[in-house]
This record gives structure tokens, C-alpha cells and sequence, in this order.
């Protein structure tokens, strides 16, 4: 196992030498591809050698596996596995567990590879990472040319778990807070539509240059929860993060649905206010055929007159020229007079600071909806927990994949068996290369001399 070990380590210091050894300028970019493929490659060698010492030594520990109850069933059994270094081959040793009835792998569950995963956990929190941003496909690309199916990306989002931002150690204390509610549409594989929800919590808007930004923004997302849920999940937010008895004001903002409005059941200090957007939209929508009456409403909305309202929608009625314009315009008065309290707010209090269609396509269309393609429902929840979490500033893990199975454990025994050689091999086995005993100066002599005594490269 010694000499296999100094073999790959006099291999790569060899191709590294031979690399600036040529007598030609290498270019930065040379160096950066070329010595990284070297050194990726250098890197799985040893792993595979480590592998082989540990599933050696577990192999060897009869005693230890007979009090187990663990004998073996085959050996050799090839198995590979993606790495950030590259493919890794190897072989190990097959097992019967007598106590839970079960064949096992013990070098896998040692090394904390579970059964028929191919791609190792930290290449699989990258992969989740880039399709948080764009397609599967797109992400296996960029992650590792394309060498892992797009199937095996969506995979591994299905896979996550605790994706939860930790609360911060002391509560803030701010005067006014902000609730922005609303939702994407989304495309289904069957061809139905689905609605996303999206809750962001934030300390009002603050100017960086012309830009104005959310401060200390936090959003909730998912899909399949209902409304209780989705607002339990916000006020645990909320309560963990500020200081309520401080707080004078929380305004949600949205277009008035009902599960919107759910969260004045769930917010203590909670006013409701309707979105400008979807506000303005209804407006421009209703009086297509009289944009002369816009100004009145407005008008009417910001004085708080109801009376007036009411009888500029009875001039409509009056004029209007079909059944689907009437009934557009009822709906228009209803959803006005639904929400009076939400629009009249504006000439009240201040609470201005919304920006909800910007925060959806932010969130949520930008990877859920902005390109024709369809969800399933369990992929849907999936995506939208996932934008949310990066969106938030938090980042996949390989914690956040962690195995169920549960680890094997080596002994100490085995263990110093399995890094012996390792151990043993140290750089004054470098005596032992016949380059360094022949007598014969040349660059790689005087590099490995330098390794062997200074410990350095260059």
C-alpha cells in the first residue's frame, strides 16, 4: 500500500514538473485548467487507495464484526461515485447483517455514501444551488459538464430538508413593519395552473442611490399549504425576529384575497392595505370606455367618500353597453367597497413601502414561470421553498442532505489499520525512489530533493 501511495505522489509531482519544464511560457489559464485536471485526478487516486485501506481493514476485523453479527456475503463489488474531483471507481466488500437481517456495504456506510447515490453530497448541494437560479439541465452543465441527469438534479432537491433561516440572537425593535403578500401563476404538467403564495417581511424601503431596496427583507414561499399555515409560519417569523411590544404598526399589503387577509387572524397591531398595483389596475381595467371618470375615483378614494364613489359607479351602470361590462363594473364596486378601509388607509397613515409584483418576479416567476415549462405539484413546492431560502441569503449545504441510513462506525482499531500506510509513509520514503539514488542531477531530482528535506515544491 506504501509503495501504491508514493507511486501517485511521484506520478503527479512528475506531470507537474514536466508541465513547467517545457520550454515555453505557460499561459494562466493553461495553468488553471491543466494542473487542476492533474490535480483532481491526483486527489481521486488517493481517495481510491483510502477506500481500499478501510474496506481492507473492516474486512480483517473478524472479531470485530462476529460480536455484530456481520459476515461477508461477496467481495469486489464495483461501484462509482461523482465527487467535486471527478468520477471515483472502487471496489468493496459485500455484507450480511445476521442481527437486522439485512446485506449491507460497510465501506459505504463508514465513508457516509448511501446505497446507489451516484452523486456525492456536496456535489449535489452545487448542482441544487444552480438550479435554484436555472434549469436542471443548465445546472448539471455548469456543475459538472453535463455528466448528470437532469433527473437526478430534481432528485436531489426533493431531498432537502431544513431549510429554515435561524432566528437572529436579540430581537429588533423597529416601529413599522411591513407584510407584502401575493402570488405567481404557474403552469402544471397536465396543463392546469397552479397559484404559488409569497409573504415578504421587511422594515420599510430604504434609498441606495435612485434605487430604493427592502430592508432586512424575508420571504415565504411554498405551495400546497393552506392559508393557516402559510401565516403561522410569518408570525413565528415575526415574533422571533422583532421586539412586537415596541412595534406601533404592521401593514400588509395585497390585493385583498381572503388568504391575505388571513394574516390580520395571525398579526397582532395588523392593518391591512391594498397594493397600488393591483389598485390602479382595477381602476384602468373598469373604465376603459371613461377614463374621464379615473380622476373622480381617485378622488373619491382619497377623501374617504363612499357616497361619491358609489354614485360614480351608478353612472356606469347607467352607460354602460352589455351585460359582461355591467357585470365587470359590479365586480369593480364590490372589490372597492370589500376593501374601503385598505385604500382609504393612504390618506390616514403612512404606509407607503410596497412593492409586491416586483418581489413575485423576483422570487418566484423568475424561475417558475418567466419560461414555458411545466411543474409537477411535489417539484412545484420543492422550487418555490428553494427560491425563497436563497432569496433570504441562505445556501444548500451538504448538511442539509444528510443520510438517514445510519453510519457505520470503525473502530479505533480498524481505523489506524485502514491510515497505516498513510501514517507510514512520510517524506522520508522518498530515500526509497531510485531517481533520488542514482546519482544523476536533473529538474525533478532537484524538485523531489526539495520535498524531501524543505518540504516545499518550488
Amino acid at each position: 500500500m506504501e509503495d501504491i501511495i508514493a507511486g501517485i505522489c511521484v506520478n503527479f509531482i512528475t506531470e507537474v514538473i514536466n508541465f513547467f519544464s517545457e520550454s515555453k511560457a505557460r499561459s494562466m489559464v493553461e495553468m488553471e485548467t491543466s494542473l487542476k485536471q492533474k490535480a483532481d485526478q491526483f486527489i481521486v487516486e488517493m481517495i481510491k487507495v483510502y477506500f481500499k485501506g478501510i474496506d481492507k481493514a473492516i474486512e480483517e476485523d473478524k472479531a470485530g464484526r462476529r460480536k455484530k453479527g456481520i459476515v461477508i456475503e461477496r467481495k469486489e463489488d464495483d461501484r462509482e461515485v461523482y465527487t467535486k474531483f471527478g468520477y471515483i471507481e472502487f471496489n468493496r466488500t459485500y455484507y450480511y447483517d445476521k442481527r437486522r437481517e439485512e446485506y449491507v456495504y460497510l465501506l459505504d456506510k463508514a465513508v457516509g455514501l448511501e446505497g446507489y447515490e451516484r452523486v456525492s453530497r456536496t456535489v449535489s448541494a452545487e448542482l441544487i444551488g444552480h438550479a435554484a437560479e436555472t434549469s436542471y439541465g443548465e445546472s448539471s452543465r455548469h456543475v459538472c459538464d453535463g455528466e448528470i441527469s437532469r433527473q437526478t438534479v430534481m432528485n436531489k432537491i426533493r431531498r432537502i430538508k431544513g431549510l429554515e433561516m435561524e432566528m437572529p440572537k436579540e430581537k429588533r425593535k423597529v416601529k413599522v413593519l411591513h407584510i407584502e403578500a401575493d402570488e405567481d401563476h404557474v403552469s402544471l404538467q397536465d396543463g392546469s395552473s397552479a397559484i404559488v403564495p409569497l409573504i415578504s417581511i421587511h422594515e420599510g424601503i430604504e434609498r441606495k442611490g435612485k434605487r430604493g431596496q427592502c430592508k432586512n427583507i424575508h420571504h415565504i414561499s411554498s405551495y400546497g399549504k393552506g392559508s393557516e399555515e402559510l401565516w403561522l409560519g410569518a408570525a413565528e417569523r415575526i415574533y422571533g425576529t422583532y421586539d412586537i411590544e415596541s412595534m406601533e404598526r404592521i401593514y400588509i399589503h395585497g390585493d385583498g384575497a381572503s388568504w391575505i387577509k388571513e394574516g390580520l387572524n395571525w398579526v397582532s397591531k395588523a392593518k391591512m392595505v391594498l397594493d397600488r398595483y393591483h389598485l390602479n389596475r382595477a381602476v384602468i381595467e373598469v373604465t376603459g370606455r371613461h377614463q374621464e371618470l379615473r380622476k373622480e375615483i381617485y378622488l373619491a378614494m382619497k377623501e374617504g367618500d363612499k357616497e361619491k364613489f358609489k354614485q360614480i359607479i351608478r353612472v356606469m351602470l347607467r352607460e354602460s353597453q352589455s351585460d359582461k361590462e355591467r357585470e365587470r363594473i359590479k365586480n369593480f364596486r364590490r372589490y372597492i367597497i370589500n376593501n374601503w378601509e385598505a385604500i382609504t388607509i393612504y390618506g390616514e397613515e403612512e404606509c407607503k413601502g410596497s412593492c409586491t409584483e416586483g418581489h413575485v418576479s423576483h422570487v418566484l416567476s423568475s424561475r417558475l414561470s418567466s419560461r414555458p415549462m411545466g411543474w409537477s405539484r411535489k417539484g412545484l413546492k420543492d422550487m418555490a421553498e428553494l427560491r425563497a431560502y436563497y432569496c433570504n441569503g441562505g445556501r444548500v449545504e451538504a448538511r442539509h442532505l444528510e443520510s438517514e441510513e445510519e453510519p457505520y462506525k470503525l473502530s479505533r482499531k480498524v481505523l489506524g489499520k485502514a491510515t497505516k500506510a498513510f501514517k507510514d509513509f512520510g517524506m522520508e520514503k522518498l530515500n526509497n525512489i531510485v531517481l533520488l539514488r542514482n546519482g544523476k542531477v536533473t529538474p525533478l531530482f532537484r524538485h523531489l530533493k526539495n520535498i524531501q528535506y524543505d518540504g516545499y515544491l518550488f
